[in-house]
């Protein structure tokens, strides 16, 4: 078991939102804002953009409770969630003992901080529902983070919330809609932007529809707008050794 990454200022600054009730009310069910359908097309979307064989090793950050690393667990040879909340990694820790699931584990650290793991250590990382937790400040040093930690050649996956989605403007407009640990809903653009700045490469960029009944159906027919882009998906690549020079 690792140790935890040395203290720093919060992840976020409302940290304190992160708290065992927070995880334990994480993904209960409801018709229209947390329907299946909205978590099957996650799935599916990080299966494309993760792309898992038997061998490979993934690194998947805010892990929260480990239902995405659990579920990546059958496709690759190890999972290693990694959380900064006390609370997220206990209640992951209970559920993959209470499965029995021999390749995934879960560490308390911080994803600006991912000393305790090798340079080149994992095919993929995973950040899946994570960016719109955190302002920039953190997200370029996790960012740089997961560069080093990625083979060349090795891929991040991110899957945020698109700013641009009419969903997202209602709630950045309408005062009380927003949710309280979403302080940083950004536009598709600005994720790009980030991921080149730190040297990733872009392989794919897709978006899904929203999840909800018949508005979902809009979304599809119109994807082409950025409103109806719910859900960016992106993929970026670490260069080759020699693609990284020439940069």
């Amino acid at each position: 078991m690792l140790e935890p990454s040395t203290p720093r200022e919060p992840f976020a600054p409302n940290a304190g939102v992160y708290d065992a009730e927070y995880y334990s009310r994480m993904y209960r069910p409801h018709w229209f804002l947390r329907n299946a359908r909205k978590y099957r097309e996650r799935n599916e979307a990080l299966m494309r953009l993760v792309r898992p064989n038997p061998a490979m090793r993934v690194l998947e950050l805010g892990s929260a409770r480990g239902d995405m690393a659990l579920f990546l667990a059958p496709h690759v040879a190890l999972v290693v969630g990694v959380d900064a909340a006390p609370a997220a990694v206990e209640q992951a820790r209970e559920l993959v003992l209470a499965r029995g699931v021999p390749n995934v584990r879960f560490e308390l650290a911080d994803a600006r901080d991912l000393s305790p793991f090798c340079d080149a250590s994992f095919e993929a990382v995973v950040l899946a529902d994570f960016v719109e937790h955190v302002t920039d400040d953190v997200l370029l040093p996790v960012l740089r983070e997961s560069l080093r930690v990625l083979v060349p050649g090795g891929a991040v996956a991110i899957y945020t919330p698109n700013r641009d989605h009419w969903a997202e403007r209602i709630k950045a407009t309408v005062p009380g809609l927003q949710q309280p640990d979403h302080i940083a809903v950004r536009s598709s653009a600005r994720v790009v932007e980030l991921l080149a700045r730190v040297g990733f490469q872009l392989d794919e960029l897709f978006f899904s529809a929203s999840p909800y009944p018949v508005l979902g159906a809009v979304d599809r027919q119109l994807s082409f707008l950025p409103m109806c882009r719910f859900r960016t998906c992106l993929r970026g690549i670490r260069p080759e050794p020699e693609e990284e020079e020439e940069r």
